[in-house]
């Protein structure tokens, strides 16, 4: 019964806001900024078992000195089903660090952070979906290379993981109904 009542509401709020999601723009470049701390190994968060990337660094990368630390701030937008930034760039092997910011004052908003690999966005969420609430709505495995925790309204969550090999890696929110509208593109370059 919860799990029908959560698909009705996202199912009204996708409705709702669908056309209101028009005027938000891609950042420029402007999301990473370099660090003196050191990297950390983590893909996921302290409490989940880290999905293991199937993509590793080239080799290059890895003999090089240590790698870059990229920070990223990333935010929902208000009440909507979307990111404030639609396309983020990372340097393959670089150590990322992303900060999720629910900006949502809704309590049925609750959003995460998901990358996948290219092509597995519905099912990465149809798998999140069939395990529900418990899992934050996102089932660590091959696909999913990286994540944040399910981050209530108003709350920020934050995921540290080794940039995957050069390529367009999706980013979704898995929460029912929203990876359909909450995506974006994180670009990583050699």
């Amino acid at each position: 019964m919860r799990n029908q009542f959560i698909v009705a509401t996202t199912l009204f709020i996708m409705s709702a806001s669908v056309g209101c999601n028009d005027d938000k723009s891609p950042s420029k470049d402007n999301n990473r900024e370099p660090s003196k701390a050191p990297p950390t190994a983590s893909a996921a968060p302290a409490s989940t078992p880290a999905p293991t990337p199937s993509a590793a660094p080239s080799a290059a990368a890895s003999s090089a000195a240590p790698a870059q630390t990229v920070e990223i701030q990333l935010a929902s937008v208000a009440n909507m089903m979307a990111y404030d930034k639609t396309k983020l760039s990372v340097p393959t092997g670089a150590s990322v660090h992303l900060t999720l910011k629910n900006s949502a004052t809704l309590d049925v908003l609750p959003h995460n952070w998901v990358l996948v690999k290219p092509g597995t966005e519905a099912k990465v969420a149809a798998a999140g979906l069939a395990k529900a609430q418990a899992t934050g709505y996102v089932v660590p495995g091959d696909d999913v290379l990286a994540y944040t925790p399910l981050t209530p309204p108003g709350k920020s969550s934050d995921v540290t993981f080794t940039a995957p090999a050069p390529g367009d890696y999706p980013y979704i929110c898995t929460y029912p109904g929203h990876y359909i509208m909450m995506k974006g593109v994180l670009t990583v370059t050699p």
